[in-house]
């Protein structure tokens, strides 16, 4: 059995977090100093520094959180499911990326040699994909996995950065409607 964290941990966390994602939404990772976070989080170092050794490692748990989230929508979106079933994993996993909307568009804004959040995710749903399409042998001509593959990936996650920028909700159906006739002409989508 695991102890409970304190409470006060919890929202120190909670704060620290908080105050770098909004940094992240004014600033550049590269602009943003411990001291930065200090000042808006209204903490003292040692406070920070009891959680976190600099702020790649904050920014590291941030983003770990939510691929490990993305992971799990990923596998059930391409596991074998009906259509009804897809749909409602498909909403699921919306309803969480617009629950998160500045948390993920900040940390997509982070681009380090070791951090890059957006490329990151655009290769899972890649990986995925491509896993899927060859266990389904859905593409005829092997040479062109890849491409379907980048080509789902690409243009899923460009879907889900337009969701978030558009300053509205959309209409979810219609999104992945226009989504399935984009990619009509592929093979492939008649067994996803």
């Amino acid at each position: 059995m695991q102890p409970k964290t304190d409470l006060r941990v919890i929202k120190t966390q909670a704060n620290i977090k908080n105050t770098f994602i909004e940094l992240l939404s004014k600033k550049t990772f590269t602009e943003i100093t411990i001291q930065n976070i200090l000042d808006q989080a209204l903490i003292n170092r040692s406070t920070f520094y009891k959680h976190y050794s600099d702020k790649y490692e904050l920014a590291e748990q941030l983003i770990d959180e939510i691929m490990k989230r993305a992971t799990v929508f990923i596998t059930e979106r391409f596991s074998n499911m009906k259509d009804d079933e897809l749909f409602s994993i498909i909403y699921k996993a919306y309803e969480y990326v617009y629950d998160n909307k500045k948390t993920i568009l900040a940390l997509w804004k982070i681009r380090t040699d070791k951090l890059h959040p957006y490329d990151d995710l655009q290769g899972l749903l890649k990986k995925y994909c491509m896993e899927y399409l060859t266990s389904h042998n859905a593409i005829k001509d092997s040479s062109m996995l890849d491409y379907y593959s980048t080509l789902y990936a690409s243009l899923g996650l460009t879907t889900i950065k337009w969701i978030l920028e558009c300053g509205n909700e959309p209409d979810i159906a219609k999104i992945i409607e226009q989504f399935k006739y984009t990619l009509r002409g592929s093979l492939w989508l008649k067994t996803t």
